[in-house]
């Protein structure tokens, strides 16, 4: 009897620590040829990240193994996805839905979580028979997100899209968004709480709008090229709203910065080549550092906003 119910005991503890082990790691993994059963480690990986977000601790890092497809996840608690840093490429195809939610509810920082997306992929097939991806990433609720080295493409409403209501910070480093109705915009429905914008290195081509900072945003963009915007507006931004534009290449768009009345547009260092309009909207709301070059635009409004002058 004592064997029995000492070998009951250790099967017990086995099971626990294997369900612990099953909940929660710091690091996790995801291959084309997991499965979502697995505990997702090394060895045994999981198949898609909705199936390692749950087996990966708050904080943790789920990483892709292979070049795979990877579905598409609803972020809820602080966490690293890294899709293909030594290891190849992983992709989400989004159809009808975001690529990824980042929403923030549960753990013990919520309310001031760090969300990092790096080296991923998310295609909208908007041209395929079943395709209408809507938003690449779509931001509700975090402290800090960053999104770097990735491709955003083919969505039908926004590459990245920021409407939140309290204060969250978008950092886009190295990133390419292309075929969206909207590349980035930024809004918060709460006045006092900011969506800010630093986006540095990206490049948005054939996309009808650009980067748009909406009620309650501010935003920075440097070092970047937008190009082919078509119908909309390369940069705008809205009344009381500010974006920052320096060293950026705005190339064959409708309107490559457009500064609603009461906004503050700020430009410096750009070059504004064959556009429809380049500069648009109010005079009294951009900005310039007067070293901004302009050629081939068909017009352009002169700022007469305050100059941005050496100290």
């Amino acid at each position: 009897m004592k064997r029995i119910l000492g070998s009951l005991l250790c099967a017990g503890l086995l099971a626990g620590f294997s369900s612990g082990a099953f909940a929660q790691a710091t690091r996790t993994w995801v291959s084309g040829v997991g499965d979502d059963v697995n505990p997702c480690s090394r060895t045994a990986p999981c198949k898609t990240f909705a199936g390692a977000i749950s087996k990966t601790a708050e904080g943790g890092e789920i990483d892709a193994l292979d070049p795979a497809g990877y579905g598409t996840l609803t972020i809820t608690k602080a966490m690293t996805i890294d899709g293909g840093t030594g290891s190849g490429w992983g992709s989400v195809l989004n159809a009808s839905i975001a690529g990824f939610n980042v929403n923030i509810t549960t753990g013990t920082h919520v309310s001031d979580a760090v969300v990092i997306l790096r080296n991923i992929t998310v295609n909208g097939a908007s041209q395929a028979p079943s395709g209408l991806g809507t938003n690449g990433i779509n931001v509700i609720k975090v402290q800090r997100l960053f999104v770097l080295d990735c491709h955003i493409e083919n969505q039908t409403t926004t590459g990245i899209h920021i409407s939140t209501a309290t204060t969250a910070s978008v950092f886009v480093r190295n990133t390419d968004i292309s075929n969206t109705n909207t590349g980035i915009d930024a809004t918060s429905s709460v006045a006092g709480q900011t969506a800010i914008l630093q986006a540095n290195n990206i490049n948005i081509q054939g996309n009808t709008n650009g980067v748009l900072i909406g009620t309650n945003g501010f935003g920075f963009l440097s070092n970047s090229f937008l190009g082919r915007c078509i119908g909309g507006n390369a940069t705008q931004a809205v009344s009381g709203a500010t974006i920052n534009i320096h060293n950026c290449q705005l190339f064959s768009n409708t309107t490559p910065v457009n500064a609603l009345a009461g906004s503050t547009v700020r430009v410096n260092d750009s070059e504004l080549f064959d556009n429809t309009t380049a500069f648009g909207g109010t005079a009294a709301s951009i900005q310039s550092g007067g070293n901004n070059k302009l050629a081939g635009n068909t017009a352009s409004i002169t700022p007469t906003g305050p100059p941005l002058t050496n100290q």
